[in-house]
C-alpha cells in the first residue's frame, strides 16, 4: 500500500509539474505572438510609403473579418458613424507580412482598431493631437485607457489592441462553451469573452465600451475572460510619426539647398499668422515659420536663381498626407543661408544654434515637430482657432518659441528630454 501511495503521489507531481510547465509554454508562446504582432502594426504605421494617394503616417489596416489573412478594403466610413463592427475582426497577418500567428491555444489572433487611426475610410486629421478612442480595462474592470476622454495631456484611449483568444470557455450569460466549428469561425463571441460589464466580442469608439484584460475571474473565483491583450497607445506610435515627418522635412529642405541652382541656399519661411488661415506662402526676409509651399518671394529676393519649389525627390510634394503636419512644422534659417542676389554659396561662420550638442552658431537651418499640446498651464497650447495657431508658444517651447526674440528673430534652439513642459522634437543641418 505504501509503495502504491508512494508511486500515485509521483505520479500526481509530476503531472502537476507537467501542466505547470505547458502552461507556462502556452503563455510564452502567446506572449511573443502578441509583440510580434503588435512590433509588425507599428511599424506598418510608421513606414507609410507616399505614392501621391491619400496614405498618411499612422494608417493602421483594417482589421480581417473572413479569416483570409488579409485586411478588408474598408472599415467604416470617415466619421466612424458606420462599420463599428468592422473595426474589430482578426489579425490581418498577410498584409502585414506575418507568418500565420497563433497563441498558446493554437488559436488566430483578434485585432481591432481605432476610428482615427484607421486606414480606410477617412478624412481626418491624423497628427500629435490625434488620441486613440478605444477603452481598455484591467483584469478587475478598472480603466486603463479611457476611450471617453478628450484630455490630450492624459493617455486618452488606446489606438489598437491585440486578442489572444485563449481557450474556449462558457461566456457569461450562455448555456454552452463557445463554438469554433467552421460555421462560426468569423463570429467574435465565439473566441472572446465577457467580463465586468465588458464584453471583448464587441467594442464602440470614443465610449466605455471597450476590451477587458484577462484572466479575469468573478466574484466566486471562476474563470471568464482568459482573453490576453496587447495595446498600441499614444506613446507607442506617435513619437515615431513626428520623427518619421520631420525626416521627410529635413529631406526636403537638404535636398533643395544641394540642388545646384540653389547654391547652398533655402527658401523663406511662411508667417505664422498667414498660415494659421492656411495661406503657407513664403515672406520675404522671414527666416522662422512654418514650412512654405509657395516660393515667390524667394524668387523675388533671388532674383529668379532659386528653384520655384522642392525638388522632385521631396514627399512634401505627394498627396495630401503634409496637410495633416505641416501646421506642427516650424522652420529656422540662418541669416548665412537665406535666398540672396547674386546667389553666393553660403558661408556659416555665426549661424543658428542648437544647444545641445553645442552652443557654437554652426547649424545652416533646423526644423522642429511640436507634440501633443501640453498641460493647461497659463492657458496651455490651443490651436483650435487662427488666433491660437498663429502663436508660436501654442506648439513649441522655451528657447525654441522665435516670438520672444522678435524683432531679431531667434538663432537659438533647444533639444530636451520628454517632459510635462517640452516635447519638441529636433533636426538641424
Amino acid at each position: 500500500m505504501l509503495v502504491i501511495m508512494v508511486i500515485g503521489f509521483t505520479a500526481l507531481l509530476v503531472n502537476s509539474f507537467s501542466l505547470a510547465d505547458l502552461n507556462n509554454q502556452r503563455q510564452t508562446k502567446t506572449a511573443a505572438s502578441l509583440a510580434q504582432a503588435k512590433e509588425a502594426l507599428i511599424g506598418y504605421a510608421a513606414s507609410v510609403k507616399f505614392t501621391g494617394g491619400a496614405e498618411r503616417p499612422g494608417d493602421l489596416p483594417c482589421p480581417d473579418t473572413n479569416n483570409d489573412g488579409t485586411a478588408e478594403a474598408s472599415c467604416g466610413n470617415a466619421s466612424g458613424s458606420t462599420g463599428q463592427n468592422l473595426r474589430l475582426g482578426r489579425l490581418p497577418w498577410k498584409t502585414l507580412g506575418l507568418p500565420d500567428l497563433r497563441d498558446g491555444s493554437g488559436e488566430r489572433l483578434w485585432y481591432a482598431v481605432s476610428n482615427n487611426f484607421k486606414k480606410s475610410t477617412r478624412t481626418a486629421v491624423l497628427n500629435s493631437d490625434t488620441l486613440g478612442t478605444i477603452t481598455i480595462r484591467g483584469t478587475a474592470g478598472a480603466i486603463l485607457n479611457d476611450g471617453t476622454n478628450p484630455d490630450p495631456f492624459n493617455p486618452g484611449g488606446a489606438i489598437a489592441v491585440v486578442i489572444a483568444p485563449g481557450e474556449a470557455l462558457q461566456r457569461q450569460g450562455a448555456v454552452a462553451p463557445q463554438s469554433r466549428d467552421t460555421a462560426g469561425s468569423n463570429t467574435p463571441a465565439n473566441y472572446l469573452d465577457t467580463g465586468y460589464n465588458e464584453d471583448n466580442a464587441a467594442f464602440s469608439d470614443g465610449t466605455s465600451d471597450g476590451f477587458i484584460q484577462g484572466n479575469a475571474s468573478d466574484a466566486n473565483g471562476n474563470l471568464i475572460v482568459n482573453d490576453r491583450l496587447i495595446v498600441i497607445a499614444y506613446q507607442d506610435l506617435l513619437p515615431l510619426l513626428e520623427k518619421r515627418v520631420l525626416r521627410e522635412a529635413y529631406a526636403c529642405l537638404a535636398s533643395y539647398a544641394s540642388d545646384p541652382q540653389n547654391n547652398g541656399r533655402y527658401p523663406w519661411a511662411a508667417l505664422m499668422s498667414q498660415s494659421a488661415s492656411g495661406n503657407y506662402n513664403d515672406v520675404a526676409d522671414q527666416r522662422f515659420g512654418r514650412i512654405p509651399s509657395d516660393f515667390g518671394n524667394t524668387l523675388a529676393s533671388s532674383n529668379s536663381a532659386m528653384k520655384n519649389g522642392w525638388t522632385a525627390d521631396c514627399n512634401l510634394n505627394l498627396g495630401s498626407w503634409w496637410n495633416n503636419w505641416r501646421e506642427l512644422v516650424l522652420y529656422g534659417l540662418a541669416d548665412a543661408c537665406k535666398p540672396v542676389n547674386p546667389l553666393t554659396l553660403p558661408a556659416c561662420g555665426n549661424c543658428l544654434t542648437v544647444d545641445p550638442p553645442s552652443a557654437s552658431g554652426d547649424k545652416q537651418f533646423v526644423v522642429l515637430i511640436s507634440g501633443k499640446r501640453l498641460a493647461p498651464v497659463n492657458g496651455g497650447q490651443p490651436r483650435s482657432t487662427v488666433a491660437a495657431k498663429s502663436l508660436p508658444a501654442n506648439y513649441w517651447e522655451g528657447d525654441n518659441d522665435p516670438s520672444a526674440a522678435l524683432p531679431a528673430q531667434a538663432d537659438s534652439y533647444i533639444q530636451q528630454s520628454d517632459s510635462t513642459t517640452f516635447n519638441d522634437r529636433v533636426l538641424f543641418k
